[in-house]
Parts: C-alpha cells; sequence; structure tokens
C-alpha cells in the first residue's frame, strides 16, 4: 500500500474524529501518501496536519448551481491524474459519493447499508463495512481502515498530533501564556461556545462549576471563542475571574490547538473546541447533553465527560433524534447545579 485516498469534506469536528485514521496509516505504513478530499472552507486544518500530502478542495454548493465550472474540472482532472491503491470514504453521503465515483482506485471503501448515513453512497462504493454498535465514532472510522486490510485485532494508540504553525505563531503562543493574568498554574482552557444552542451549559451552571474549580486548584482560566455571541459569554465569565483569568483573541485553529497543547485542562461543550484539544496532550472534560459522550467524547484515559439526563426519556446511539428542534434543551441548560471536575497536576 503507497497511496490512500480519504473523502471526508465536512464538517470541522468530524474531519478531528477522523484524524486517528492518518495515525494509525502511517504507523502502518510510514512512506505512504495520504491526500485528502474536503470541502475548501475546511480545507485549512487538513493541509495544517503533518501526515497530509495533498489536499484536493471541492466547492459543492457552488458546483450544484452550475457555478465557477471551471474549478471543478480542474478539480477533477487532477483526481484523475493519480491512481490509488484504496479510498476511503468516511462521509457516506450523495456528494462523497460522487467523488468517490470519480477516483481512480480499484478498492473504494465506505460504510455499508446499515451504517451509511445517506443510502446512494452505496452505489459508488465496493467495499462495504458495518461497524459494531456502541463503539466511539473514532473507533467507527479506524474499523472501516483496520477491517479492508485485515488488521482487526491489532491494539492502535491514538497519541494525537501537533499541528503544523509558524514560529511566529508559535511566539505568539509564548506572548499568550506571559500575560501576568496567567502567573498562576494549573492554566485551564474554557470554551463556552457551541454551533446548537441546546448543547450549552447554563451561564449558571458552568460559572458555579468555575468557582468551585478555582477554589480547589487555584488556577487560571483561558476563555476562547470563534463567534460574537461567545465572545460575550466569554467576558462575563472573565469578569468573575478578573485577576486569574485571560480572553484570549479569536485565533486560527492550527494556533488554537497548538495553545491546548499547553494547557492542564481544556473544558468544552460538545462541539469543535473538544475534539479539537482532543488531539493534543491536553486532558479534556467534555460536557454532553443532546449527543452521547460515549460516541463522541474523545479517546484516552485522561478525558472524560459529563452526560445530561434527558427529561423526556429519549434514548439515542449518536444524537438525540430532537437535537435541531428542542427549544428547551433541558438536558443541560437548564441545570442549576454545578459539575464536579477533578484535575491531575
Amino acid at each position: 500500500m503507497k497511496k490512500f485516498l480519504i473523502v471526508k469534506i465536512s464538517s470541522l469536528g468530524d474531519i478531528i474524529h477522523t484524524f486517528p485514521v492518518v495515525g494509525y496509516l502511517k504507523q502502518k505504513f510510514p512512506e505512504s501518501q495520504i491526500d485528502w478530499i474536503v470541502e475548501e472552507s475546511f480545507a485549512d486544518i487538513v493541509e495544517s496536519h503533518p501526515d497530509i500530502s495533498h489536499v484536493y478542495h471541492v466547492n459543492t454548493k457552488q458546483w450544484r448551481y452550475g457555478k465557477n465550472l471551471k474549478a471543478f474540472g480542474e478539480f477533477r482532472k487532477s483526481l484523475k491524474g493519480v491512481f490509488y491503491d484504496v479510498l476511503f470514504d468516511f462521509q457516506g453521503n450523495m456528494k462523497s459519493g460522487l467523488f468517490t465515483y470519480l477516483a481512480r482506485t480499484k478498492n473504494k471503501v465506505g460504510f455499508g447499508w446499515k451504517s451509511v448515513s445517506e443510502w446512494p453512497n452505496l452505489l459508488f462504493t465496493n467495499r462495504k463495512i458495518t461497524p459494531p454498535l456502541g463503539f466511539n465514532i473514532r473507533h467507527d472510522y479506524l474499523y472501516l481502515v483496520q477491517s479492508f486490510l485485515k488488521d482487526q485485532h491489532s491494539q492502535y494508540e491514538d497519541r494525537g498530533v501537533l499541528l503544523k504553525i509558524t514560529e511566529k505563531q508559535k511566539k505568539h503562543i509564548e506572548d499568550i501564556l506571559s500575560r501576568p493574568s496567567l502567573v498562576q498554574k494549573p492554566w485551564v482552557m474554557v470554551c463556552p461556545g457551541s454551533a446548537w444552542p441546546n448543547k450549552r451549559m447554563s451561564a449558571q451552571a458552568l460559572t458555579t462549576t468555575l468557582q468551585n474549580l478555582h477554589q480547589q486548584y487555584c488556577c487560571s482560566f483561558l476563555f476562547v471563542w470563534g463567534i460574537e455571541e461567545e465572545k460575550r459569554v466569554s467576558e462575563k465569565l472573565h469578569q468573575q475571574f478578573n485577576d486569574c483569568s485571560l480572553v484570549v483573541e479569536r485565533l486560527t485553529i492550527p494556533v488554537l490547538q497548538n495553545l491546548m497543547d499547553n494547557m492542564h485542562l481544556v473544558i468544552a461543550m460538545d462541539s469543535l473546541p473538544l475534539h479539537l484539544a482532543g488531539t493534543t496532550c491536553a486532558p479534556t472534560f467534555g460536557i454532553f447533553g443532546a449527543s452521547s459522550a460515549k460516541k463522541y467524547q474523545p479517546l484516552g484515559f485522561n478525558h472524560s465527560s459529563y452526560q445530561g439526563t434527558c427529561p423526556y426519556n429519549l434514548v439515542f446511539e449518536k444524537r438525540c433524534p430532537r437535537l435541531r428542534t428542542c427549544k428547551t434543551g433541558a438536558c443541560i441548560r437548564n441545570s442549576n447545579n454545578s459539575i464536579k471536575i477533578t484535575m491531575e497536576i
């Protein structure tokens, strides 16, 4: 095996879940070439991975409506110029199936009938594999690869990866960590935001949780954000810990990930920051409500989580069926109790 192609076009969190596959392939085939097809809006994080050789940019929104077809032609020509030993389609939907169809390889591996996201994807793969139920999403992706390679019984330990950044960006991280408000260790990064409002912990419960943590460990907090709403939440939290906290300016994903690697703990909702932190050496504490911690929390002994209880008694394998429609988010947002978090210093 010399050349591998990964098809995982979105979204950021799901792309990060696929990173252990890259580590496994590089461990088994150190001299291999690993390429990736991804939406161009998410390409930066894949291009920052040190073990990815080439990244194909796609723009499905434009191409769907017949826009910028010249770029599509260039993409297709570039993809046709390489013959791969095996392709892994981890997206499992109609869009990824079309790119899988265009790729030149005899081995097109994807999900089976019981696990594929959209059934038309089955038309474009010739090796269909269904992972067993009840395992972490990262194990599902690894299962596809290991099953194809007949290596299911090998024990692979994902040790994460540091994304590539410049020397100037490394210096910027050093400057952040040298701020006077961070003199006190341990450092705890707090990521209060999530794309879905009903995945966020209530402000009251989060504040109480952090107050208890600070009282026990005398830690300093770094509050990070991605959008203006999250920035406002971070600034309010910062006011509660004015002398020992910092609201970090918005960073690129590779720089944020390298900053996370310096933390003694990262606290986050089930969102991009949690999964990004899971690729570093930093311990994490994930807060889950409308999604399953068992399915999505980072792997490893130094990662722990809290799972909210559904007041409607809904049971789900991956995500709550009401994730997009639930107006209360009561499994997590209405909790008035703090969550107990422990740290190993």
